[in-house]
């Protein structure tokens, strides 16, 4: 792996990490929220707490959560949701994707990093994520080679859609363990873009990954929003 990190990616290495020199004030207060709310989650699944004080919390959430109601179910967020979009977008900010965005409680979340042609993602996975016993969930290994080869792709140079993905379970991932996961950019054939990947755990390969992505005029990413806010009004 080469030690120094690139920026002449068609991502922006300082917005993947949340590093941008101007971050409103609003985006910041958005964040501490779903900080806090990934705490929640995390102290909820398995509490031993009695059911009073379950149901004194439960009350108190709802409360809560009537702060965020809007008269419209959907997306208000401008930004772009998953790396693999970023293409046309240099200035593309990620905060609520599901799985990078540090302002969305349903991400890990997954932090990024570029080298050359390759994408490093590294991530620590709660209680939330279980599957087998102590084990992340397939689906979230999966979900998150998605986000990493995703960002890998657009070495190419275009913004792109998953095409395919093709996961090997070797090992169990665990829970609770610092993963390292290893995205590349292989090559361009036409529209497809060849990503391979792999993730570990210390030095412990648990599962290796193949996607191909099929590559998409920024534009189209443009009418997918326009038509997405046409649905929410």
């Amino acid at each position: 792996m080469d030690d120094e990190t690139i920026g002449s990616s068609i991502l922006n290495p300082r917005l993947l990490a949340g590093t941008e020199h101007e971050v409103s004030s609003r985006r910041i207060a958005l964040k501490r929220v779903a900080d806090a709310t990934r705490v929640l989650i995390e102290n909820l699944v398995g509490t031993d707490l009695d059911e009073a004080t379950i149901n004194a919390t439960a009350e108190r959430l709802e409360a809560l959560a009537g702060t965020f109601d809007r008269d419209a179910p959907g997306s208000t967020y401008d930004g772009v949701w998953e790396s693999a979009m970023a293409g046309g977008e240099p200035d593309a900010t990620f905060d609520h994707s599901p799985m990078i965005g540090r302002a969305n409680p349903l991400a890990p979340p997954i932090t990024l990093e570029l080298f050359e042609n390759l994408v490093v993602g590294r991530v620590n996975f709660g209680s939330a994520y279980e599957g087998p016993p102590g084990c992340v969930h397939g689906g979230y290994v999966a979900c998150a080679f998605d986000e990493i080869l995703g960002a890998a792709q657009t070495f190419s140079g275009a913004p792109g859609m998953t095409g395919t993905l093709t996961i090997r379970y070797r090992k169990p991932t665990p829970l609770h363990q610092d993963l390292r996961f290893e995205g590349r950019f292989d090559r361009k054939e036409g529209r497809k873009v060849f990503t391979t990947g792999q993730v570990f755990a210390g030095d412990l390969l648990t599962a290796e990954a193949e996607g191909i992505f099929v590559s998409i005029p920024a534009t189209r990413f443009t009418e997918l929003r326009e038509e997405r806010d046409r649905r929410m009004r």
